[in-house]
């Protein structure tokens, strides 16, 4: 198919250019004549298959993320910031305030050393996989659409003892080039809520006044822009980044003294004396290595992680009691949060882990909370695809 293309190509200038025209048509031939010999080299037997929908995402999951969807049960054991009080900002109901703390204790005695169980049930689905196949170090090629949802639910003992839910989704593309290169770009979105223990401990206004506290109002971001990369540089090794922050398009930063600068409600410019390169950004990165160590005696891969998580809302200041003021110092740094993780592979769909986190609270609610924590994980991992089209 090509040499016919390059034979018109060069039919159609000898008929039109008697001596070929000039200096510049002469390079294009020669260019467009190797570009064609070289894909015809790439290309010469493609393979395409079509996937409808599977659990098996072209930008993987990150290993150690604390916030990763997945189908698990965890126990979590707490050494610094178990959760005893919440607090919220005073711009809840009149943007027209100082911006300060409010702060409600937890009625009944709660140890700072008590543990929780987290429930999470989430899960990463590719749609709609286009997937091409070829003789080369770039194959396979595909892309899809991808969406990714998760609850994750933390409870102090029975299931009815809820301090509440995270709820995070993200929806947008994703990309792969062979096995070594992918991405995703789209939106995510965070949106936390109060458990029934919460209920119990704090009491709930219906008229939500100046100095109420409301039940609804909790940590979102609805939705940040989100892209990230992640690189594999070997077979058993993984690096990635990702970027996510507020566009100027969202709906709703809160808390509100988390908002930039250009966030605007009932006309009221939220935080005005914010700087402008501020956006409440939001990184994490983390490495991966993934190796059957115990092959032999018939379990899957070993698998061990790192993940660093980045705030920039650590720049915003605030005293953790009633009434405590909230300011914003550009020289402090990034709020960090540390998390690794250890799994090993039963087969092919269950896991156990043991993983350590040192930073912000897990459940966004408690995003206050500097939490140091050793967890315990049963991982539940179906791995299936619904295939309409293979040419191979």
């Amino acid at each position: 198919m090509y040499v016919v293309i390059i034979t018109g190509i060069l039919i159609y200038y000898k008929i039109h250019h008697t001596f070929w025209g000039t200096d510049f048509e002469k390079k294009l031939i020669i260019i467009l004549t190797l570009t064609f010999l070289s894909l015809s080299t790439i290309f010469a037997k493609v393979d395409y298959r079509f996937d409808f929908a599977s659990f098996d995402p072209l930008h993987k999951e990150y290993f150690a993320d604390i916030r990763r969807p997945e189908l698990s049960i965890s126990y979590l054991s707490y050494s610094q910031g178990f959760p005893t009080y919440v607090i919220q900002d005073q711009y809840i109901n009149s943007p027209t305030e100082e911006n300060s703390i409010m702060r409600w204790d937890f009625k009944g005695d709660i140890k700072p050393s008590d543990a929780m169980v987290e429930l999470k049930i989430g899960e990463t689905y590719s749609m709609a996989r286009s997937t091409f196949t070829f003789d080369s170090f770039l194959s396979p090629i595909s892309f899809d659409i991808t969406a990714q949802g998760s609850i994750q639910q933390f409870y102090l003992g029975g299931f009815d003892d809820s301090f509440g839910y995270d709820g995070v989704f993200f929806y947008g593309g994703s990309f792969s080039i062979g096995n070594f290169l992918s991405m995703r770009i789209g939106n995510q979105h965070y949106c936390s809520h109060y458990g029934d223990i919460i209920f119990k401990k704090v009491k709930d206004s219906p008229s939500h006044s100046y100095d109420d506290f409301w039940i609804t109002y909790k940590y979102v971001r609805m939705d940040n822009f989100a892209f990230g990369l992640s690189i594999n540089p070997t077979s058993f090794s993984r690096i990635y980044g990702e970027l996510k922050y507020p566009p100027k398009w969202i709906k709703s930063v809160r808390p509100d003294m988390f908002a930039p600068n250009w966030v605007v409600r009932d006309g009221i410019t939220i935080n005005e004396s914010y700087p402008d390169d501020y956006n409440a950004r939001i990184v994490n990165v983390g490495f991966e290595l993934e190796y059957p160590i115990f092959k032999k005696i018939g379990f899957g891969n070993t698998t061990i992680g790192y993940d660093l998580y980045m705030y920039e809302e650590g720049k915003v200041q605030y005293e953790q009691i009633d009434g405590g003021t909230i300011t914003f110092d550009p020289d402090a740094s990034w709020e960090l949060e540390h998390n690794f993780r250890l799994a090993q592979e039963l087969n092919d769909v269950i896991s156990f882990e043991i993983f350590y986190h040192n930073g912000r609270s897990p459940f966004n609610n408690f995003f206050n909370f500097h939490t140091e924590i050793l967890g315990f994980t049963a991982r539940f991992n179906p791995k299936s695809s619904i295939t309409f089209v293979d040419t191979k």
